[in-house]
């Protein structure tokens, strides 16, 4: 996994077909549709590379 909208592993579904209803917020928090240590630690990863700003995460 190297960008943000990457799927984490094979379980993660969002597709064109068949879109995941909370994706961005997996890809914040997640993973939420499955227990996983190694997806969590590289969703992490992924978001302490790309948020830049104190105000990434904000509403």
């Amino acid at each position: 996994m190297e960008k943000f909208i990457d799927h984490c592993c094979e379980k993660c579904f969002n597709s064109e077909e068949k879109r995941c209803d909370v994706f961005v917020e997996c890809c914040l928090e997640g993973p939420l549709c499955h227990e996983s240590e190694p997806c969590k630690k590289a969703r992490e990863a992924i978001v302490e590379k790309y948020s830049h700003s104190s105000a990434f995460r904000e509403h």
